[in-house]
């Protein structure tokens, strides 16, 4: 079973009890040289796609190949940039993929002398819930699901494929569709009848419709939307280790399949810790001791369990070392024995650019005392972040930490703005601050900076 959290960037393991290789062959043309990932029931795995020809032109042509070794057909994800291609490993039936990032938009072709069913499932003609019709009223979402689905069935069955995998792809597609209503019920005030149909689905757990992304997605979703039904959401962390720890539960008392509930529990409990620490979460905590064995999941709840104190009031902050605005290099050591008053942005972020003014006025508020303002960017261009600093005359300490930097994965940065105080000593005051538009901030700072001294 796929484990969400767990990104495995290793050489292909073969199944113990494998019996045919599965020979997929991957060809790219795109601006740049991209990996491929896979993902199916027994691993995942990352293939390194290797150019061929001219590379010094625009469009790069580029391959790799796999072989896999399956001992039974089973579903499977192929993912080249941000397309996702359902597959269906057979054992013996080779593939090819190829993906043309020319156009506008990309585009992925399947074929096959071996099989029809890949060729099926790239071709685009099924259709299915759109965005739309989240704002379809409840009495007639369950109408208009069910003719997608009818309409997705008909072009299954006019393809003559397989009577087996027919069967299975008919449940793939139903799962696929009502995922859309497992969402949808977490939007909207729905009654008895839509839920009815979230238990009946929820409660199939046959063993090996876990090999299907849309089933763990759609239990994923449908668990959340049963354990959470007539509680009001609230985007605080404080609601979200409330939110966790009733959709564990949910978990651990209606779940019988094993995988599958370590899968629900596992997902939760670690994505819950990751993001905002163990505050909280020692019911959350409980509930994974009490019910995970899978020593994957175990070793990633255990790592972000540890890494769940390092954000806390008190401790030591995550350091970081980045060029400013004349290319010299700034870190916090730097700036020890002042307050730091720290802000996560970007240059296409609105609502960064809406505290600039606010920030600016704090700055003048607290000019000459013991405080510093970091602005540290994780804009990509930074072409783009220094030709906003100088026409915009941004004051204080103006720092690029580029797109993917540790100091914002360590201090779990998922949203921007961001603001992060902290105290003259390195250690953590607040992790996530007010923003200087709140009145709070400048109460916060004025009761504890000074005047530095001449």
């Amino acid at each position: 079973m796929r484990k969400l959290f767990i990104t495995m960037m290793s050489v292909f393991a073969i199944a113990a009890n494998a019996q045919k290789p599965v020979n997929i062959t991957f060809t790219a043309h795109d601006t740049s040289v991209n990996e491929v990932e896979i993902q199916f029931a027994q691993t995942d795995t990352i293939i390194n796609m290797e150019a061929v020809g001219d590379t010094a032109v625009a469009t790069k042509t580029t391959k790799g190949n796999v072989s896999i070794n399956v001992k039974e057909p089973t579903y499977g994800v192929i993912t080249y940039r941000w397309k996702k291609s359902t597959v269906y490993l057979e054992p013996g039936k080779d593939f090819e993929m190829e993906w043309d990032l020319t156009p506008a938009a990309l585009t992925v072709n399947v074929t096959s002398k071996k099989s029809q069913i890949n060729p099926y499932l790239s071709c685009g003609e099924l259709k299915g819930p759109v965005m739309g019709d989240f704002g379809k009223n409840p009495e007639e979402i369950l109408d208009i699901l069910d003719e997608y689905q009818t309409n997705c069935y008909k072009i299954v069955d006019s393809k003559k494929l397989d009577k087996t995998f027919v069967g299975k792809e008919k449940l793939r597609i139903r799962y696929w569709i009502y995922g859309f209503l497992a969402q949808y019920a977490q939007q909207k005030a729905c009654g008895d009848e839509i839920y009815d149909v979230l238990k009946d689905l929820s409660s199939c757990e046959d063993a090996w419709l876990v090999q299907m992304p849309e089933y763990t997605n759609f239990q994923y979703s449908a668990i959340t939307a049963l354990a959470l039904r007539g509680v009001d959401v609230e985007n605080t962390p404080e609601f979200q280790a409330k939110a966790v720890t009733m959709v564990c539960e949910y978990a651990a008392n209606n779940i019988s399949n094993k995988d599958l509930k370590e899968y629900i529990i596992g997902t939760n409990a670690v994505a819950l810790v990751a993001n905002n620490g163990y505050e909280g979460a020692d019911r959350v905590k409980e509930i994974f001791e009490a019910n995970i064995t899978d020593a994957e999941i175990k070793h990633a709840f255990e790592v972000a369990w540890a890494n769940g104190d390092v954000l806390r009031a008190g401790r030591p902050s995550p350091d970081f070392s980045f060029p400013d605005i004349n290319g010299n290099t700034v870190s916090l050591a730097d700036l020890r024995g002042k307050y730091v008053y720290i802000d996560c942005w970007a240059t296409w972020c609105v609502p960064c650019k809406g505290e600039i003014p606010h920030l600016k006025k704090l700055e003048e508020t607290f000019h000459g005392m013991n405080i510093a303002f970091v602005s540290i960017s994780c804009d990509r261009d930074k072409a783009k972040w220094e030709s906003m600093v100088k026409e915009q005359q941004l004051t204080g300490i103006q720092l690029w930490g580029d797109e993917d930097n540790a100091f914002l994965r360590k201090y779990r940065v998922s949203s921007i703005p961001r603001f992060i105080f902290i105290g003259p000593d390195g250690r953590i005051i607040n992790p996530d601050m007010t923003r200087p538009s709140d009145p709070k901030t400048i109460e916060a700072i004025g009761m504890v900076a000074m005047p530095m001294e001449e």
